[in-house]
């Protein structure tokens, strides 16, 4: 059996995001830890990694196996507003997935506030895992923009990776994996690989009326 049903991972991310409309809820406690170390990888190692690229989300990224995609739109609660949001899935095997899903959310909801808004985004994923355990967690930078660097632990099972915020669009940019195995290498190619291509096609016009949604 898979590590985790992709209907079950996708209503994680739907339920922690949809949880994370409001975008204004106080920062969560920073750690300075990073798991692991970074080591060299090899080229042969990756040599049956191949680079898929989605035009239409704009970004591009090393990956096992090519991506399962799944694209969905949810409503957000007590508003006429929907989030569009696509999810590549990549598994070559039943002890790991690597997943970029990508949110794209209307011009209303305020994402003014990258390092709150990338937290809220954090604390969302968090509301949907319950009994969690945040091992590191820390604002970065990747090309430019805000990102959130995260690993978390749920019981045997463990949640590393990056959110990325470019204007009005979250970036989710993990892999889930079940402990016991060394995922060092593997999750710095995969997350190294991950290059940002059209970052204009992101930004929203605001609406005339300039509302910003607090649900």
């Amino acid at each position: 059996m898979s590590i985790l049903p992709n209907k079950l991972l996708l209503n994680i991310l739907a339920c922690g995001m949809v949880l994370t409309c409001p975008l204004h809820a106080g920062p969560l406690a920073q750690t300075a830890t990073k798991n692991g170390t970074t080591t060299t990888n090899s080229t042969k190692q990756f040599q049956d990694w191949k680079t898929f690229t989605a035009e239409k989300n704009g970004f591009s990224v090393s990956l096992p196996v090519e991506p399962e995609h799944v694209e969905q739109t949810i409503e957000i609660p007590k508003t006429d507003l929907k989030i569009s949001y696509d999810t590549y899935l990549s598994e070559p095997n039943e002890d790991s997935v690597y997943v970029i899903s990508v949110w794209n959310y209307p011009s209303e909801v305020d994402m003014s506030k990258p390092e709150v808004n990338l937290q809220d985004g954090f604390g969302g994923m968090l509301s949907a895992l319950p009994g969690s355990e945040v091992l590191a967690m820390k604002m970065t930078k990747v090309g430019g923009f805000d990102a959130l660097e995260f690993l978390v632990k749920n019981e045997e099972i463990y949640f590393q990776g990056e959110l990325i915020l470019v204007h009005n669009t979250l970036y989710q940019v993990f892999t889930v994996y079940k402990g016991g195995q060394d995922m060092t290498d593997n999750y710095t190619h995969f997350i190294d690989s991950f290059k940002l291509t059209d970052t204009d096609k992101q930004k929203v016009a605001p609406k005339a009326n300039g509302r910003k949604v607090r649900v």
